[in-house]
């Protein structure tokens, strides 16, 4: 009858009645999952890839485990089991933004210029002598 390893990074099945003191080569120490890099606390080895992770062969030699390891303990959820309604506490405070339309064009400042609409497309400008400079930088 073989039994399964239960030792981190082995995973075999043994017999347990030739069970040698190196029969197993395992990892002691817990694995290790930092930024991208996978490994194991116990060896300077680290990958990218999760199933090179997998075969990363142990650092330390002993006997095969039969015992399965106890479970992590799990933190107890606790919900007070009422819901609360969305009160007035809740509501946006302050005064909401008001949009107006836009004015309308007679109402626009404009400064005094020569233009003042299509038709003194045909006279001489009066307040802009020369031509238009525009300066760059």
């Amino acid at each position: 009858m073989s039994l399964l390893c239960y030792n981190k990074g082995c995973g075999q099945r043994f017999d347990p009645g030739n069970n040698l003191d190196d029969a197993c080569t395992f990892h002691p120490g817990v694995p290790v999952f930092h930024d991208a890099l996978k490994g194991w606390s116990c060896c300077k080895r680290r990958t990218t890839d999760f199933s090179d992770f997998l075969s990363i062969t142990g650092c330390s030699k002993g006997p095969h485990n039969s015992e399965k390891p106890a479970e992590a303990v799990r933190p107890e959820v606790k919900t007070s089991g009422e819901r609360k309604e969305i009160g007035e506490e809740l509501k946006p405070r302050g005064d909401p933004y008001i949009i107006q339309a836009p004015k309308p064009l007679e109402q626009i400042h404009r400064p005094r210029s020569c233009y003042s609409g299509p038709e003194s497309n045909g006279e001489v400008c009066k307040h802009h002598p020369g031509v238009p400079v525009f300066h760059e930088g």
